[in-house]
């Protein structure tokens, strides 16, 4: 009997050709596409986008530019300096609104002067400090490698403070062997890298919000995702009245079966308003977040979330013709958005490629957009454009579905 019920179990499979290539053909794709995403999360694998200032404009600080522009795993971004902004000003705007990862700004030439500030200063996010203590450390390890000399000068400065002042033969002994340092010949000789400290800052901006850093960013990337979940569990109904004959009877009623894909597609939107509604309530109530101050613009983008999610589920429920291609498919769809789109790890962690790609899936704009209302305080003209995004992909599907919806029907 064992036997038998396992080889009909293998049987309906076998049949269904669509579910027979889900259950087999998809799982290694997924191991692809989460391999790539998840492997380049190491430091020396990851790219960063950087915007590089140089304020001294010293021969110097030139020379430390150019090398961090040319350093792998930097991707220098171009900018203007703003003429109403500082330096520093402009470069936090450009971190603050996400346009690049980082920042360094080279505010003064790096000399011995142990009681000045940093010469070079990282500027990052504090949602987004561990992309600012990468580009830190790497900072750091290009002064170690390609200018050891500053390390000299400095730890020289530090020997003449503590030890008294050199003697004149002395200073003039320093001097000769710090202008014939090089990279090279400091390895050979110490075997080990100079310090640098002192000459690299971080200055982390707090996103002008009293929260925990990452609270908003996580809270939406969990919410799009369990909206994504819930609608396409939700949406196989769809399937289950096709082949149970009740949408015979459905399509004879008023309005035929549009009436029942729009309905269907109403429930499901307002079932992840509250499903989202409920994880930002946690997070107003444990983490402080703004809720009730930014209820406007968060509600404006969890109905274009819960609708998207809900059209995506009704979309690929239309495109299955059985509940087991659906459940298969609605998984692999599910994961593969929420990997690439930001929900299971921030974006600035992937390759390059693929933080592009991102921005073809709804939960990268849902991500930003909540993310820019709650930590980067952002107000509609900001996030126009993601809602813009967001509302043309929820008609699009919605058109998609009724129209399958509707020849499938016709074909029962």
């Amino acid at each position: 009997m064992i036997p038998t019920v396992a080889k009909v179990m293998w049987l309906a499979v076998w049949r269904d050709r669509g579910a027979l290539m889900l259950a087999f053909v998809l799982p290694p794709l997924m191991f692809l596409v989460f391999a790539e995403v998840f492997s380049g999360a190491g430091d020396s694998d990851l790219e960063m986008r950087v915007a590089l200032h140089d304020s001294a404009q010293t021969p110097l600080t030139g020379q430390i530019v150019a090398a961090l522009a040319e350093l792998d795993g930097i991707e220098p971004v171009a900018h203007e300096t703003e003429p109403d902004r500082s330096d520093a000003g402009g470069l936090e705007a450009l971190v603050r609104q996400a346009r690049v990862d980082a920042a360094v700004w080279v505010r003064a030439e790096p000399d011995g002067n142990l009681d000045a500030e940093p010469a070079i200063v990282v500027i990052g996010d504090a949602s987004r400090r561990l992309a600012a203590a990468i580009v830190t450390g790497r900072v750091q390890r290009l002064l170690q490698a390609e200018f050891p000399e500053l390390g000299v000068q400095r730890a020289a400065a530090l020997v003449d403070a503590l030890a008294g002042p050199y003697t004149e033969q002395q200073r003039k002994a320093l001097d000769l062997a710090l202008s014939e340092l090089d990279s090279a010949g400091l390895e050979e000789e110490t075997g080990e890298d100079t310090s640098q400290d002192g000459l690299v800052a971080q200055r982390l901006l707090g996103g002008g919000r009293q929260i925990d850093d990452g609270v908003s960013y996580y809270a939406g990337a969990v919410a799009i995702l369990f909206l994504l979940f819930a609608a396409m569990q939700g949406a196989i109904s769809l399937i289950d009245e096709r082949n149970s004959g009740i949408v015979d009877r459905l399509v004879a009623g008023p309005g035929g079966y549009t009436v029942v894909v729009v309905g269907k597609g109403l429930f499901l939107t307002l079932q992840g308003l509250a499903q989202a509604g409920l994880i930002f309530a946690v997070a107003w109530w444990m983490y402080g977040i703004d809720w009730p101050g930014r209820f406007g613009l968060w509600l404006v983008t969890a109905c274009l979330a819960a609708a998207v999610s809900a059209w995506l589920g009704l979309l690929l429920a239309s495109l299955c013709r059985t509940r087991q291609q659906a459940q298969t498919a609605s998984a692999f769809v599910v994961l593969i958005l929420s990997a690439i789109g930001g929900s299971m790890m921030p974006r600035f962690l992937m390759p390059g490629w693929l933080r592009e790609l991102g921005w073809f899936t709804p939960n990268a704009w849902v991500i930003e957009s909540w993310h820019g209302i709650f930590w980067r305080g952002n107000g509609p003209a900001e996030l126009v454009q993601g809602w813009a995004v967001l509302l043309a992909t929820a008609l699009a599907a919605m058109l998609l579905s009724i129209w399958l919806a509707h020849r499938l029907a016709r074909e029962k």
